[in-house]
């Protein structure tokens, strides 16, 4: 007979478990879909380096997850204590009627158990297909391929889900069990005439607070704006705690100011029922403002994570992609040895290293060279001459401090830092070297003329004011000018995704003094055949000539000591990192996005069942329907949208700086990103305002 009550309970009440089932079913999908990780990269096509990554991924996420059974065990605990609440009465007719509290517990916790069991199916049913798309994702991140149809499933992804939310419901029936044993038959039977206490605050109070709130927020953003993130001082902490200050004022103040602006036009507080909507959320929120407050930051983190996430993935993978245009570098840095280049044997030693034959000692120390490699190209950076004086006489803090350049805070930061480098030389013919290897056009250059290589696209806009206002510089002596294009912007090497080079300068070659080493070489080399398909030989080749001596240190007598790097394997790290990064983001964003609308759901749920019998009135007056439910919809809509905003602009302004951050090391904006983590945040904080408001809706039909 229990049973029956309870699953009838269940039939009838569906749309009051809706909250509950909604949240057990996503936090089952996604703990299984990101758990079964591991298994789903098995059936994938992958390299060593891609699986290692996969599993530091699993590693992370497996910790993490503690953290998320947590939040997820706290908001079951949470949507169930709604649904105590909201049937303290028909507890109290239970008892009434003869049935004792033991067998009112057991009601509760067959119904507990049921749609405990339902969410739990659900929620592997969805998680497994939801693993099925990352499966693919996954693959197409990677680069890798599944050979036909593949179907993965894992069993110890679903047996710790299915243990960790046992867990979980075992916890959420002691809760319920102990909650109803505590309820004394009086208070089950008057629970619908208690409300919540509210504490009344002066209008034109609230009315200051608010303006200080905004104030305090405007100069936080300002102060974020043009200091940035990365420049030394308290700037950041002072606009971290301002923005806090101001967020909590906000919610403190602004259903009273709210109130006031809408009482200061009488025709729009007095037109349909938006009297009651503003006294509604005026004496909600002012019980609320500090659970608001943290969802709106919880919220704020939530859309920064999940953004920055996909935008500094997919920007390091993009600008990987641009920027390897060799099949692998060698780059040695010769003149880093400087102690040793007094006493170096001219025919050895990098002191001597004018018109030094990288690619011929390449040739000598690989006996299979010809076999590997088709083309190569060698580029020499050269800084002082055969005295040790600069060869530029132009320093880049001169150029920086006669150049009226405004850019955003965070370039400033960074260059702040780079100004004391000197400007090398590189000569013109082993550019262009390099740009026939590429299929790039070649650089001619008259005698007094130079071009300026800058291979990061994010500083062109700087450097094209630097030239601008600084068209001449002195190199070895002689004063050169910028040619009419003056900026080059081929990749120095395959070495970073952001690039190798900014501010080298390109120059005749009879203007690189005679008899110096370079301060660093590079050797760019392309492939005999497909990378995929060679790579492994060539890098079994460069570890037999050269390995001991990476491993054991750089010795004169073995220079170049060579330090080697592949695309492919660039680009597989970056697909690593862009899974890594990706799923991460996603995991954190899906958790703190579910506790944000869990907890203004059961708000509101909350709220409209204590404010039943106001409604009644309402339509005892006279109000239509379509006039009550468009109230209902006004007040949760207000209530969900009110954090949103806040947390929407907080992140606006946050995010410009973390563009200018990305932009600078990798090239490319976070505008795909953006769109992609609002339309990500409009499904499923949408899902659940939707949600909400049938299920306050159906309340409120019913009463």
């Amino acid at each position: 007979m229990y049973a029956k009550i309870a699953l009838g309970n269940v039939r009838k009440s569906f749309r009051d478990f809706a909250v509950f089932f909604l949240t057990l079913a996503f936090g089952v999908c996604v703990f299984y879909a990101f758990g079964s990780i591991t298994d789903q990269a098995a059936v994938i096509q992958m390299g060593e380096d891609q699986r290692r990554m996969v599993q530091a991924l699993a590693d992370i996420l497996s910790g993490l997850s503690v953290f998320v059974v947590i939040i997820l065990g706290f908001l079951v605990v949470y949507a169930n204590r709604f649904l105590i609440r909201r049937r303290k009465r028909e507890f109290g007719i239970y008892l009434t009627l003869g049935m004792d509290i033991a067998h009112v517990s057991w009601i509760v916790v067959i119904e507990t158990l049921t749609v405990g069991v339902v969410a739990l199916a659900v929620g592997l049913l969805l998680g497994l297909a939801l693993s099925q798309v990352m499966m693919y994702v996954t693959a197409g991140l990677f680069e890798a391929t599944i050979k036909g149809f593949a179907f993965a499933f894992s069993p110890a992804a679903a047996l710790s889900t299915v243990a960790c939310f046992a867990g979980i419901f075992l916890v959420t029936l002691v809760f319920n069990v102990t909650t109803v044993s505590r309820y004394k038959l009086i208070d089950l039977i008057n629970a619908d005439k208690v409300s919540e206490k509210v504490r009344l605050r002066s209008l034109p109070l609230s009315v200051v607070l608010f303006l200080v709130s905004l104030a305090l927020i405007g100069v936080a953003y300002k102060t974020l704006l043009e200091h940035g993130m990365m420049e030394e001082g308290p700037y950041f902490a002072i606009a971290t705690g301002l923005v806090t200050v101001g967020t909590l004022l906000f919610f403190f103040s602004i259903s009273g100011f709210a109130l006031r602006a809408l009482q200061a036009s009488p025709r729009a507080y007095l037109s349909g029922l938006n009297m009651f909507v503003m006294r509604q959320l005026n004496s909600r929120i002012n019980t609320a403002w500090l659970s608001i407050s943290l969802v709106c930051a919880m919220l704020f983190l939530a859309i920064c994570g999940v953004c920055t996430g996909f935008s500094v993935a997919t920007g390091m993978n993009e600008s990987l992609r641009v920027g390897t245009r060799y099949d692998m570098s060698l780059v040695s840095y010769p003149m880093g040895m400087a102690s040793a280049l007094v006493s170096a044997d001219p025919e050895e030693g990098p002191a001597a290293a004018d018109g030094y034959d990288a690619i011929a000692r390449l040739r000598a120390d690989i006996p299979n060279y010809d076999e590997l490699f088709r083309d190569a190209a060698q580029v020499n950076q050269y800084t002082y001459d055969a005295e040790g004086n600069p060869i530029v006489g132009t320093t880049v803090e001169e150029l920086f401090a006669n150049t009226d350049f405004t850019g955003n805070a965070t370039m400033q930061t960074m260059m702040q830092g780079n100004t004391d480098q000197r400007l090398v030389i590189v000569p013109v013919s082993e550019y262009n070297v390099l740009a026939q290897m590429t299929g790039e056009k070649n650089v001619e250059l008259a005698d007094d003329e130079c071009l300026l290589w800058n291979d990061m696209s994010s500083l062109d806009e700087l450097w094209e004011a630097v030239i601008a206002q600084n068209p001449e510089v002195e190199v070895a002596g002689q004063t050169l000018h910028f040619a009419d294009e003056p900026l080059a912007h081929l990749p120095f090497s395959d070495t970073s995704a952001g690039g190798t080079v900014s501010g080298a300068l390109i120059v005749p070659d009879e203007l690189v003094p005679e008899g110096i080493g370079p301060t660093s070489t590079v050797v760019n080399l392309m492939y005999n055949g497909e990378r995929t398909e060679v790579e492994p030989a060539a890098v079994a080749a460069i570890d037999e000539a050269y390995g001991n001596v990476m491993n054991q240190g750089s010795t004169l007598d073995a220079w170049p000591v060579w330090m080697s790097t592949t695309a492919q394997s660039l680009l597989d790290q970056s697909s690593g990192t862009t899974v890594v990064v990706t799923y991460l983001a996603i995991y954190i964003g899906v958790v703190l996005l579910v506790c944000c609308a869990t907890v203004l759901a059961l708000q509101q749920l909350s709220e409209a069942a204590d404010n039943v019998g106001r409604y009644r009135v309402l339509s005892e007056l006279g109000a239509e329907k379509r006039m009550v439910n468009r109230a209902l919809l006004a007040q949760i809509g207000v209530y969900f949208l009110f954090p949103l905003v806040v947390a929407v602009a907080h992140a606006a302004v946050a995010l410009s700086v973390v563009n200018d951050i990305v932009a600078l090391l990798t090239g490319f904006q976070i505008g795909t990103a953006l769109a992609g983590t609002v339309a990500f945040v409009v499904a499923l904080y949408g899902g659940y305002f939707l949600v909400t408001y049938l299920t306050s809706r159906g309340m409120l039909s019913r009463a």
